[in-house]
């Protein structure tokens, strides 16, 4: 936890993300990995036409829809741990105060900064998929204030449709590629879902198997992407899809067995929330 934290991250897009969520840059680089990394890739495979468009959306959608994802962060961190037996607190009594005084105005900032990256979107590259895709981005908050809300262990079965709610909308803009929109699944919130399914308070069966401890994440993750590249390596064998829609797998595989060789030699902290 850092030792200050600017009220100014709340209005600042992605700001509150890094630095009450992430707060390192090793931290930052694991997420531009799980999350940019696939979500950039998957969404380029379904568009046609030169590259600089292609950025100029990505960067309009990513902030129209990580803005509304951060949202849930800040409602997380100042409102549903009132209802929490032993919440993680990740705010200074000062930033408590601030968003107590103008919480109407960072959601409404939260809000117009979506809004106004989906109008411009429209107007550079309007698309039959522009209703559903506006759709998806306005259902993350909604999603994410059911998931603060419903205070039992079973809100686990929502938890991937919620972090699969800030990967979907790259899959919208363009063309809808159903392989596409499975891989991007399995790519990250697959994992995730599993994980969450294995923590203490959550924690189920199967899953205490395959996950006892936190620490054995590191191992998991790395089994998780060898069996998912194996797989997708068959199918690709057998042209059921084609060879580069393995290529984030790969990496995030190549990045997770690195990770389980520098952990064996270190003894690092907070590196399992990426």
């Amino acid at each position: 936890m850092r030792e200050h934290i600017n009220n100014a991250v709340f209005y600042l897009p992605f700001g509150y993300y890094y630095a009450v969520r992430l707060g390192t840059l090793p931290q930052l680089l694991s997420w531009m990995l799980i999350y940019i990394m696939p979500t950039a890739f998957y969404s380029y495979t379904t568009y046609r036409g030169a590259v600089l468009p292609f950025v100029v959306n990505y960067v309009l959608l990513l902030t129209a829809a990580f803005t509304l994802y951060e949202l849930g962060y800040i409602l997380n961190d100042t409102i549903a741990i009132r209802y929490e037996e032993q919440p993680a607190v990740r705010l200074y009594p000062n930033n408590f105060e601030h968003f107590a005084r103008y919480g109407r105005l960072i959601v409404l900032a939260r809000f117009s900064y979506a809004a106004i990256a989906l109008a411009l979107l429209y107007l550079i590259s309007p698309s039959v998929f522009t209703l559903p895709l506006a759709a998806n981005i306005l259902a993350i908050p909604i999603i994410f204030a059911i998931y603060n809300r419903w205070r039992s262990k079973y809100n686990v079965w929502l938890y991937p449709l919620l972090v699969f709610s800030r990967y979907l909308p790259f899959m919208l803009l363009y063309r809808i590629d159903g392989p596409g929109i499975l891989l991007l699944f399995l790519s990250f919130p697959m994992l995730n879902m599993l994980e969450r399914f294995s923590m203490p308070k959550y924690r189920f069966p199967l899953m205490r198997e395959l996950i006892p401890t936190e620490e054995s994440k590191t191992a998991f993750r790395a089994y998780y992407y060898a069996a998912l590249l194996i797989v997708l390596t068959i199918l690709s064998i057998l042209t059921i899809i084609p060879y580069m829609l393995i290529l984030p797998v790969l990496i995030l595989f190549v990045y997770r067995l690195a990770l389980v060789y520098w952990v064996s030699r270190h003894q690092p902290t907070n590196y399992l929330n990426g």
